[in-house]
């Protein structure tokens, strides 16, 4: 092959299937294994661990399982998974370890947006060729498969992977939206269906600060912002941004920023 080829080796189809709806025990742990497979989710939620790390799959996502990956999954029993598997083996893509549709260190979920359709429809059209074995189904399957992989390895050469696991971008971005509220530990660990315990390990890991502490860094400066650019009182801005009590806002704000609220106000303005 050209030096131009994305595949070097073309993959040899092993089986897919039909994860549906009425399988809310379903559960997938690919740590021995010496083959890849890819899931599509066209519906309901998945929980997926990567090397510890716990990530949320829902419509429209692919995941990747590359072989002897430290991965596993299991559908949401409030909203089971619905989607299709794929699993083949031999696979060598130009640039990527041998086995591997992806960088093994990569988090291995992908965020189809346009191309969902397109890689929803060559996924079913695997699934109905093995289902129904016409002559030449192994034929069919094959090119479709060798089409969806280039298609994957394109989108992972463009794409932009947040550095963030997906449980962290979410609760990050809640927080920034929601922070005047009053927020829980627990209330965001339910947003994203893991333990309270889990959510501030991983969080606090991978943005610098536990959850309720960046939640606070939020208020001080929303608060930094009101004072420079608002002629509200101090006592009106502790309430906006979710502190009742005055005082209480004052010793916060200068234990975090070194002066109270008034006095921030006069260097700043």
């Amino acid at each position: 092959m050209g030096k131009s080829s994305i595949i070097l080796n073309a993959p040899r189809f092993i089986a897919t299937n039909e994860i549906n709806h009425n399988s809310p025990n379903w559960y997938k742990k690919h740590y021995d294994t010496d083959y890849t497979e890819i899931i599509y989710i066209q519906g309901g939620i998945g929980h997926f661990i990567f090397e510890e790390k716990h990530f949320v799959g829902q419509e429209g996502d692919l995941i990747i399982f590359n072989p002897f990956s430290n991965t596993e999954g299991k559908s949401c029993v409030d909203n089971p998974l619905k989607g299709i598997s794929v699993s083949f083996s031999n696979l060598h893509i130009n640039g990527i370890e041998k086995g591997c549709l992806s960088d093994s260190t990569d988090i291995p979920i992908i965020h189809l947006q346009e191309e969902k359709v397109e890689i929803n429809n060559c996924l079913n059209a695997i699934l109905s060729e093995y289902d129904t074995k016409h002559a030449g189904y192994q034929d069919i399957i094959s090119s479709i498969l060798q089409t969806v992989i280039i298609k994957v390895t394109r989108l992972l050469k463009n794409a932009n992977h947040p550095s963030l696991s997906l449980v962290c971008l979410e609760v990050k971005k809640y927080i920034e939206e929601n922070f005047r509220q009053e927020l829980t530990l627990n209330d965001l660990a339910n947003l994203v269906y893991v333990s309270p315990y889990h959510l501030s390990h991983v969080f606090k890991e991978e943005v610098g600060l536990p959850p309720i502490q960046y939640m606070i860094q939020c208020r001080i400066e929303e608060a930094k912002r009101l004072l420079e650019h608002s002629n509200l009182s101090v006592r009106e801005i502790a309430s906006l941004i979710g502190y009742e009590n005055a005082n209480y806002f004052n010793l916060l704000f200068k234990k975090i920023t070194g002066s109270p609220p008034g006095k921030y106000r006069k260097i700043k303005v």
